[in-house]
């Protein structure tokens, strides 16, 4: 009995301590579990993403023509209506032709004394040929008179090109359009004096179907992706990329265009390389100088690294960052250099490998060495269901105080 007394007597407080540390790690654990902030996941994976460079630009013509005079003289009829549509060898104008006229029978006067001229030293040369033949002239005279038949021959010539060149004249007259297109205002009205040699065009003409858009791309995306085709990791499309327009408002042009060709210099003003595309314009929506976006499909990127755009965090510096988990469930800061955006994902160039589980919720919370327990879809549906039944519950418990209160208060 005294033994067994004693055993109990040091039995007892053995126990209690023993208990005491089992409570204390649960605690302990509890403790942990309701520091760790929850987060949501995002798992990183790979999938094929289009290459879309989003440039900016303008647009311009395909072709322009500013129509000047080719002879002086005033105007006497402006023949076409501002801003209209005009066709190829359409009359726009119409200079003063009396001068011209009168030059044209003038040249044509002095080729037919040319040709009276050429006819009569024919004449004698032929027939000096003969005498000399029967010894009548001498070789002195066969030779003049042969020298004065070429140089009448010439005059013809001569005076056959200076009537040509009056009917030129006279036909310039007629101010035609080069290319058909949208023709803009007149710069001069009838009456007004113009020249050959002025250096202002009496109006402009614009192809505006189809258009060109000059879009800008910087020298390191446009070597990057000339690289990257190179080495194959970039999948290129067949024939000519297209290119998808948009409206500085952010609405899309409803036609699509196709990428012409990119520039053999780089602008040194910009420091761009100038990439065309030829854009249909049936409609004549576009107008030359509007300032658009295209947004050009280059290719695919088979295997590309994706994040998701909410859990990337971009400071104003350029830095960009994620918060990943570690095995130990703690939050660690990762700088990550991004590509394109594809459907509310960013392309990871480099910091990034799939299976990192990525924090997309709660991240003005984290910091690097947080604690963080993932939230699960079941748990979070479970939370949800806890936190309306509890809600229900509160409602009854209140629901039936208030019953118990009611008679108490009628008694």
């Amino acid at each position: 009995m005294f033994l067994s007394s004693i055993n109990k007597k040091h039995l007892l407080p053995s126990a209690l301590a023993v208990a005491l540390l089992l409570s204390g790690c649960g605690e302990a654990e509890q403790t942990t579990q309701a520091t760790s902030l929850p987060v949501d996941v995002f798992t990183v994976h790979t999938m094929e993403v289009p290459i879309v460079s989003n440039l900016t630009g303008r647009v311009s013509a395909t072709r322009r023509a500013e129509v000047r005079p080719q002879v002086s003289g005033i105007i006497q009829k402006r023949l076409f209506e501002e801003g209209s549509s005009v066709t190829e060898g359409q009359q726009l104008y119409q200079i003063d032709p009396s001068l011209y006229e009168a030059s044209v029978n003038s040249a044509m006067a002095q080729l037919k004394s040319a040709e009276a001229n050429l006819y009569a030293t024919k004449l004698r040369a032929d027939r000096y040929r003969q005498l000399l033949s029967q010894k009548a002239v001498s070789k002195q005279d066969y030779d003049d008179a042969q020298a004065a038949y070429l140089q009448a021959d010439a005059a013809v010539k001569a005076a056959e090109a200076s009537l040509e060149t009056a009917n030129i004249n006279l036909a310039y007259t007629k101010v035609y359009a080069p290319i058909s297109g949208r023709i803009s205002k007149s710069n001069f009205t009838e009456g007004a004096l113009v020249n050959a040699q002025q250096t202002s065009p009496l109006t402009t003409i614009q192809q505006l179907d189809p258009l060109y858009v000059d879009l800008g791309q910087t020298v390191e995306d446009h070597l990057a992706l000339r690289q990257a085709i190179a080495e194959g990791s970039v999948k290129t499309n067949d024939g000519k990329a297209p290119v998808d327009i948009y409206f500085s408002d952010g609405t899309k042009y409803r036609h699509q265009g196709q990428l012409e060709f990119a520039d053999v210099t780089v602008d040194e003003t910009t420091g761009m390389v100038n990439v065309r595309a030829l854009v249909p314009n049936p409609e004549k929506t576009l107008l030359p100088g509007m300032f658009l976006r295209g947004a050009i499909h280059e290719g695919m990127l088979p295997d590309a690294v994706v994040v998701n755009q909410s859990s990337v965090i971009r400071e104003a510096g350029g830095l960009s960052y994620v918060y990943i988990i570690d095995d130990h469930n703690l939050a660690q800061r990762t700088i990550v250099k991004l590509g394109t955006e594809y459907q509310g994902f960013y392309v990871v160039a480099t910091g990034l490998k799939p299976g990192d589980r990525v924090i997309s919720s709660n991240l003005q919370k984290i910091r690097s060495g947080t604690p963080v327990q993932e939230i699960k879809k079941e748990q979070a549906g479970a939370a949800g269901e806890a936190g309306a039944a509890s809600t229900d519950a509160g409602a009854g418990s209140d629901a039936a105080a208030a019953g118990d209160a009611a008679p108490a208060d009628n008694a």
